[in-house]
């Protein structure tokens, strides 16, 4: 069953019914459901679904003319023509949009460019004439991103400004995830999206266990899972010297933050450093974070910005051996479920910030959020906020919120702390206090709602009315 994607859908939709010439450039890290989207999108059209193989060129001419030839005779028709050139294969579809508005997709194109060098070029003359000619309607996908943004997006590439619309899927958010999920409790939501990270592919490995710990054994803690050499897969596809950058994810994971800890910890040149980790990057597995309202490099702190990565390396490859030993059970019971609350720390902090940026009911429209870090005066030690989200109206107008994933109630202390991290801050003149808790609150935190202060339990994040 499909789930979820509505607005691609949509945009996809909304730009083939134009029937005229149409370019889509999709792309997204791998396992993001770009194919599935294609698939569902095109079930109900004429469409040519060329995937492209990691192979050499006759392998890959081979699969595109199995693929006209199924449009045009049906699946059991043996192929009726070989083609011998990309520029064949293309002129045959040209001659089948004839009488149709066409789809015709190229998934996996780095494959066919590799395969084929001249396969752009070629492509840039037949969307310049025959796909305009014929209102042939054209996806180009890609999970290379490196690939797809620099040989097919940039001014470098063939086909630049050909495209009519472009959409960078990505990983589903808290909210959306939960829809892969519906019997289970708002808490068990929570842990599968922390731990999946939202992607197509992880989430639908885990619907087919009957439990967390169950899909976590069998999926992630055992040698023969689906997902447990899965990091190292990724980086082997995306990545030369995959190791480096292994060791990287690894050493951020272990909680090293800044770029001379982690350089220092790997014996890796500063530069050479920052190069593997502008890679990473744009990948979407890590992130760079300066705090809110100030961006100054020194200050620069970088994590894990995929979460299925971040439990891997936190609770997998530190405990490898002992799942190789067929004591995934043990890790499971022993290690994970006594820490998970620690680790669903900064993934509460997500989940927030997307329930702030996309669903909540807001004082006003919003410029920038992330977390804040930086000095307390009165304590002289380091103070830090969550979710800061800054007004785009008024930029003396925020929000400060505090995230809590934990069993025990929240007491109104915590108001206390955060007007006092507010003043250490000193951005906001006006200033909204939101306080997310799993436990909820005590009495007294509860006697604090009012104009300015809002509170959260875990249960109001999954209401999907705006609050």
């Amino acid at each position: 069953m499909f789930i979820g994607r509505d607005r691609e859908l949509a945009m996809l939709n909304r730009e083939y019914s134009r029937n005229a010439y149409g370019c889509i450039v999709l792309y997204g890290r791998r396992r993001v459901g770009k194919t599935a989207l294609i698939n569902e999108f095109c079930k109900d059209k004429p469409a040519i679904v060329f995937s492209a193989l990691k192979g050499g060129e006759r392998d890959n001419l081979r699969e595109l003319s199995r693929v006209i030839s199924e449009y045009q005779y049906g699946l059991d028709h043996e192929i009726a023509a070989s083609f011998s050139d990309f520029r064949s294969a293309l002129a045959a579809i040209s001659r089948l949009a004839k009488d149709s508005h066409i789809v015709f997709c190229i998934d996996e194109l780095p494959y066919l460019a590799v395969s084929i060098p001249s396969a752009l070029s070629m492509l840039q003359h037949f969307l310049d004439s025959e796909a305009k000619e014929k209102k042939l309607f054209i996806i180009l996908s890609g999970s290379s991103m490196s690939f797809m943004e620099e040989g097919v997006l940039s001014e470098k590439s063939p086909i630049y400004g050909r495209r009519t619309g472009q959409i960078r899927l990505q990983p589903f958010d808290y909210l959306e995830c939960a829809q892969w999920f519906p019997s289970l409790s708002n808490e068990e939501k929570a842990v599968l999206y922390g731990i999946t990270g939202g992607v197509p592919y992880y989430m639908e490995c885990f619907t087919r266990k009957g439990s967390i710990r169950e899909a976590v054994i069998e999926s992630v803690l055992s040698a023969n899972g689906l997902l447990f050499a899965e990091p190292s897969f990724l980086l082997r596809e995306e990545l030369k010297d995959s190791f480096v950058y292994d060791s990287i994810l690894r050493a951020i994971a272990e909680g090293l933050t800044r770029m001379s800890e982690i350089s220092s910890a790997l014996g890796i040149e500063s530069g050479m450093c920052s190069t593997y980790m502008k890679s990473l990057i744009e990948l979407g597995f890590i992130r760079k974070e300066t705090p809110v309202g100030n961006h100054n490099g020194r200050r620069t702190l970088y994590r894990i910005d995929d979460f299925f990565l971040l439990f891997w390396f936190r609770f997998v490859y530190r405990f490898s051996s002992s799942i190789a030993s067929g004591r995934g059970e043990e890790v499971y019971d022993r290690i994970i479920s006594e820490r998970i609350n620690e680790y669903m720390g900064p993934v509460f902090e997500r989940m927030v910030q997307d329930f702030i940026l996309r669903y909540a009911s807001l004082p006003f429209l919003i410029e920038e959020s992330g977390r804040w870090w930086g000095g307390n005066p009165r304590t002289r030690k380091e103070a830090e906020i969550d979710v800061v989200a800054l007004s785009a109206e008024d930029h003396e107008e925020g929000i400060i919120a505090s995230c809590k994933y934990r069993n025990r109630q929240m007491d109104s202390d915590e108001l206390e702390l955060m007007k006092e991290y507010g003043d250490a801050m000193n951005l906001l003149k006006k200033r909204h206090y939101w306080f997310f808790c799993k436990g909820g609150f005590t009495p007294a935190m509860s006697a604090c709602t009012g104009k300015n202060v809002k509170l959260f339990t875990l249960d109001d994040l999954y209401c999907k009315c705006r609050q």
